[in-house]
């Protein structure tokens, strides 16, 4: 696609071909399209992109909407305390211990830090907030005992499997973890513009790739077209770092100078739980963040993440992976994928690292979030003191993008009817693209047009996403 400021022709741009005059018939299917179409040229919001671009959403007829979440399975619980002595469970004898919950159920086997493993052998009981259990080692050496560190309030313990008896056995409970249920609110952005009335001489000129393989040509007024593109770049920003407006119990704490409930949902960075910092980032931390995000889940395959980061954060991976293959000397460089260029006098050198394949399977692909750059954040944080940047640049989002029970693990959620609203103030010039009841009157001369849209982002599996930020001294 192509994008090209160029002066009005009234013989050729017609309202057949007017993108504009399209949107006010369709505009939740064609906002989809000028983000897909515009994010290609100006590559601005990719979270956008990501979502809206790609046709990745859902729309909803209430303002807040509800999903489920699936995190990570426990298995594992610590001692509260445990019954006195310095021998436990020899020779059969039953022994008492406390966890924190009721998790482990009867009559499952239980098994120690240390290898040991005890049957439990009747219902919990509940003792002020804690549960006792009682148990018998299931080793048949009558010598096999429970150590003191396995009794040490704070050591593990985890369940394995439910052994009964021959005969006369009972159905047991299940302690399956189902997926969380999670209820948030979707915000309204809105956006306004004037133009004067002799700014509508340009317009933008869309050449798009028909199925059949030609081009064709739309238009829309060249204002309008990057008015446009700073509204999505503000709802980029709701994305990232919208902060919701609303206790755990839904009521809005915030309100308008017309006491009216300014509802903002969470953003992405809000929405992610696991958060950590770096100096100078090294293959290894890496290689660590990564594998303890998804070590112990029960969906072992192979993930697709993406590393949302400045320029500075780019800089990290590239510099973080060179170092560790031990530089350019040490590589083997096959003869398409050259690292030098040229030849004699004329050398030049290429190549950068802009993806990393896990060793669990997982492929990390970085992208460059101009936010991060420029942005307001951005502008507003303190400098990185060896580079002068910005330390949101250096700032880096693990982003999972995996499919899970067929949903996108990223989502846009659009209040049906405002997944976007465009209408036009008319003064001395009407606005191309609008006419009749998509005018209002003013004696101003020029126009204005405004923009809406309710929306959020919905992050599935919150736990399996990073927000690493940078602390450089």
């Amino acid at each position: 696609m192509q994008v090209l400021k160029t002066f009005y022709n009234d013989t050729q741009m017609t309202d057949s071909n007017s993108l504009a005059n399209a949107m006010l018939e369709k505009p939740a299917e064609l906002s989809p399209i000028i983000t897909h179409l515009a994010g290609k040229e100006d590559k601005k919001f990719p979270l956008t992109m990501l979502t809206e671009g790609v046709g990745n959403t859902k729309s909803i007829d209430r303002w807040e909407y509800e999903y489920r979440v699936k995190t990570h399975e426990v298995n594992v619980r610590p001692v509260v305390s445990a019954a006195p002595g310095a021998v436990q469970g020899a020779g059969g004898q039953i022994f008492t211990v406390q966890f924190p919950d009721k998790w482990f159920i009867f009559p499952y086997t239980l098994i120690s830090e240390s290898g040991t493993q005890a049957r439990i052998m009747s219902e919990p009981k509940q003792i002020g907030t804690q549960w006792e259990y009682t148990l018998r080692v299931v080793a048949a050496d009558a010598t096999t005992s429970v150590s003191i560190a396995d009794l040490t309030p704070g050591a593990m313990w985890a369940q394995l499997y439910a052994n009964v008896g021959l005969d006369f056995s009972r159905g047991n409970a299940s302690n399956w973890s189902v997926p969380g249920l999670v209820r948030n609110k979707i915000g309204t952005i809105r956006k306004s513009y004037h133009f004067a009335g002799n700014a509508k001489d340009y317009v933008a000129e869309f050449s798009l790739p028909t199925k059949g393989g030609k081009m064709t040509k739309l238009w829309m007024d060249y204002e309008e077209y990057r008015h446009m593109l700073s509204f999505k770049e503000e709802c980029e920003l709701l994305y990232w770092y919208g902060e919701r407006t609303y206790d755990d119990n839904g009521t809005t704490t915030m309100k308008d100078e017309n006491g009216q409930p300014v509802i903002t949902g969470p953003g992405l960075l809000q929405q992610i739980i696991n958060k950590d910092t770096y100096s100078t980032l090294t293959e290894s931390k890496l290689k660590n963040t990564i594998g303890d995000m998804f070590y112990g889940m029960t969906d072992a395959s192979s993930k697709q993440i993406t590393l949302y980061t400045g320029i500075g954060g780019a800089r990290e991976f590239d510099e973080a992976l060179k170092a560790h293959t031990g530089g350019f000397a040490s590589w083997t460089v096959n003869a398409d994928s050259h690292f030098i260029t040229g030849s004699g006098r004329s050398l030049g050198m290429t190549g950068y690292f802009t993806s990393y394949d896990h060793i669990d399977g997982h492929r990390i692909n970085v992208v460059k979030n101009p936010s991060f750059d420029h942005g307001p954040v951005a502008q507003a944080r303190a400098k990185h003191p060896v580079t002068g940047y910005s330390l949101e640049s250096y700032r880096m989002v693990f982003v999972d993008q995996s499919n899970y029970d067929g949903q996108s693990n990223v989502q846009m959620i659009n209040k049906k009817g405002r997944e976007m609203l465009r209408w036009a103030v008319a003064g001395s010039v009407v606005p191309r693209g609008f006419s009749g009841s998509d005018t209002r009157a003013s004696d101003i001369d020029g126009a204005s047009v405004h923009m809406l849209k309710t929306a959020g982002i919905v992050l599935r599996r919150f736990d399996t996403s990073l927000d690493l930020q940078c602390v450089a001294v």
